[in-house]
């Protein structure tokens, strides 16, 4: 057993806004209860898939001094406003207090540098463990539980939970931040009612027609007024205008709704959050799916086709994916599943949370969000272009040709006959795109008395000539004129009340299949790596006396660029490789650093590690050899002028 390196963890700030809360938290006062810190951004989607994460750990030991505080510190310039963090901690059903991080500065202060990150402060105020990434929600449950024992037994575990105060919730409305919406041949409205888990059909003047889903959170196909959907975001109606497709983001899965015969099914996704990027093509029901976000129908084709499919907007994995609909298979289209900004063939394009769909003959416009960028896939070439747009950290409120021009944060889009307009959701704006010289124009920003709030949707209705807008931060759906001169709010009536929230039991997640360390090592940052072909040089260790690493037994990397992976690329995303030697292991990671914008800029990599480590033994004791997981946090340190190699010693085996 290592023995703890003791980091006293830094006070919270008390001047800072805090929401979700009537005061500031210190951890002075929370001392005796093990407080788990969120850094988290809005925007970021593999924040979103820690949110229910949290809420299962939550109601799980609501009984424990168990305290989770997120700490919301904003990547975008939009997401620094308290109040659309506010919308945001609504929109995401988040209970527990929330810090904003003014200017990064609780950020600096705990060292984390990618989102999201979870820090474990144990209840005597030391820093317990710090995970960048998606948690795995069995190895959190279990470092949880274990710490809690682990202070109990020590006599520094408070005796009762933290009393929190909970912030009254915020009286019903006919919707609550609507995400999308789509036009039906006939005039009618699909609105994805996202914050009341349901879909809304509307006739032309915002009467209710239909209602999809009763309106409470869940996974259940059936009748529209007992299924239930989470947050739906994309949708689109098949050519008849009676079938509609819903992308059901936080259930993973796309649905197709009937709604001749008012019946709502699950066509792909299994509802459970898929761990890896889609390769290849496989049976749609079958696949864990990582938060569709769009769809956009498509008539067969080409000769190969064998009928209609779906092209799906696949948010969490960072592709573009088809959806066969005769044969039930999905296939992936575009994308590798590594986070940045490549354009070229579909087998080596990159995306980062593509988040709009819209097809306008031989090509697939999309909306991809973290890098505030249009991008375009040429089905007759096989590539994909970008008009807009530069880079991860790239974004801003700039309209003209494509050398200057910059959005934030763009989710929707949609095609007036062969125009593009975009919803440039955190500048609050719509935004048309030429589309052979790729210049930006503004299209709306306000129009009698109307401005818009984060729009994270746009359809253009032909019949009517007007632009239907999904304005999700004020929750509403708004119309402007062609021109965009004129604007107004559709008046909804008709929706229903929403159902008694269901209680439902929270079961502990399924242990995982081995051995795992929650926890990152803590390493210093590298030499720099400088532009060209470079390595990263891991040294693995064992952590304690009496463990050493098992000859020839395998070791697994799964390698992810957290911070900067437009610039920092790895050759490959994964390597196996044998221990040769018991007292350390060193594996060399192929990489390339691209060309910087700045003399120096600081990356990171995430490298999950599995391998297997044996105690010798003795005193009575066998010896034992154990499969162990830990996750390693590589702070990396990018230079026009540097080394060809960042060496890291990373200690294996049982964290303490």
């Amino acid at each position: 057993m290592v023995e703890d390196v003791v980091v006293r963890a830094p006070e919270l700030p008390q001047d800072f806004v805090w929401l979700n809360t009537p005061r500031p938290l210190s951890l002075r006062e929370l001392r005796g209860q093990l407080v788990l810190l969120d850094f988290w951004t809005y925007c970021c989607i593999n924040c979103m898939h820690v949110v229910p994460v949290l809420a299962e750990l939550e109601e799980r030991h609501r009984n424990d001094p168990l305290v989770v505080i997120g700490v919301h510190s904003a990547k975008f310039e939009g997401e620094r406003d308290p109040e659309r963090i506010r919308d945001a901690i609504e929109r995401y059903g988040i209970r527990h207090p929330v810090l904003v991080d003014r200017e990064m500065r609780v950020w600096h202060d705990f060292a984390v540098r990618s989102w999201p990150t979870l820090v474990a402060v144990r209840p005597d105020g030391t820093i317990g463990a710090v995970a960048p990434g998606e948690p795995d929600a069995a190895a959190l449950s279990e470092f949880v539980t274990r710490e809690l024992a682990r202070a109990r037994d020590r006599g520094v575990l408070a005796a009762a939970p933290f009393a929190l105060e909970h912030v009254a919730p915020t009286p019903d409305r006919p919707l609550s931040f609507p995400g999308k919406l789509a036009v039906a041949p006939d005039g009618r409205i699909a609105v994805s009612d996202s914050g009341h888990h349901r879909v809304l059909i509307l006739d032309a003047r915002g009467g209710v027609l239909q209602t999809i889903g009763r309106g409470t959170a869940g996974h259940v196909d059936g009748a529209f007024d007992v299924a239930e959907l989470d947050d739906p975001q994309g949708l689109c109606f098949d050519p008849s205008g009676e079938l509609l497709f819903i992308a059901d983001a936080r259930n993973h899965t796309v649905l197709r709704a009937d709604l001749a015969n008012k019946v709502v099914a699950t066509i792909a996704g299994t509802g459970r959050l898929g761990a890896s990027a889609l390769v290849g093509e496989t049976r749609a029901r079958e696949t864990d799916l990582r938060s569709p976000w769009d769809v956009a129908f498509a008539r067969g084709r080409r000769p190969e086709d064998t009928g209609d499919a779906l092209y799906l907007a696949m948010a969490g994995s960072h592709q573009i994916a088809a959806l066969d609909l005769a044969r039930g298979m999905v296939s992936l289209v575009a994308g590798t599943g590594a986070e940045s900004m490549v354009d070229g063939p579909f087998e080596e394009a990159t995306f980062s949370q593509p988040s709009g769909l819209a097809l306008s003959g031989n090509e697939l416009w999309v909306a991809d969000s973290e890098t505030s960028s249009v991008r375009v896939l040429d089905f007759h070439r096989r590539t994909v272009r970008t008009l807009v747009g530069v880079g991860l950290f790239d974004f801003g409120d700039e309209d003209g040709p494509p050398a200057i021009a910059r959005l934030q944060h763009c989710l929707g889009i949609t095609m007036m006959g062969s125009l593009p307009i975009v919803a440039d959701t955190y500048n609050h704006k719509l935004k048309q795109i030429d589309p052979r010289t790729g210049d930006t124009l503004l299209l709306f920003r306000g129009a009698d008395g109307l401005i818009l709030r984060e729009p994270g949707g746009v359809a253009w209705d032909e019949k009517r000539r007007v632009f239907l807008v999904a304005d999700t931060g004020h929750s509403r759906v708004v119309e402007v004129s062609a021109d965009g001169g004129r604007a107004r709010v559709l008046d909804v009536t008709g929706a229903p009340s929403r159902p008694t929230k269901r209680v439902r039991a929270v079961e502990a997640p399924t242990p995982p299949s081995r051995a795992t360390s929650w926890f990152t090592a803590v390493v210093s940052e590298s030499p720099p790596i400088g532009v060209g072909a470079a390595a990263i040089e891991l040294v693995l260790r064992p952590s304690g006396p009496g463990l050493h690493l098992a000859l020839r037994s395998p070791l697994r990397l799964a390698i992810e660029v957290s911070r900067r992976s437009d610039l920092l690329v790895p050759a490959s995303a994964s390597l196996v490789a044998d221990i040769e030697d018991v007292d350390r292991a060193v594996v060399r990671i192929p990489v390339t650093v691209k060309a910087l914008p700045s003399d120096a800029v600081a990356s990171e990599v995430l490298v999950t590690v599995e391998c297997v480590a044996c105690t010798d033994g003795g005193l009575g004791t066998p010896a034992a050899c154990i499969p162990l997981r830990s996750y390693v946090r590589l702070p990396i340190q990018l230079a026009r002028q540097g080394g060809a190699t960042a060496t890291f010693e990373i200690p294996v085996g049982d964290p303490g």
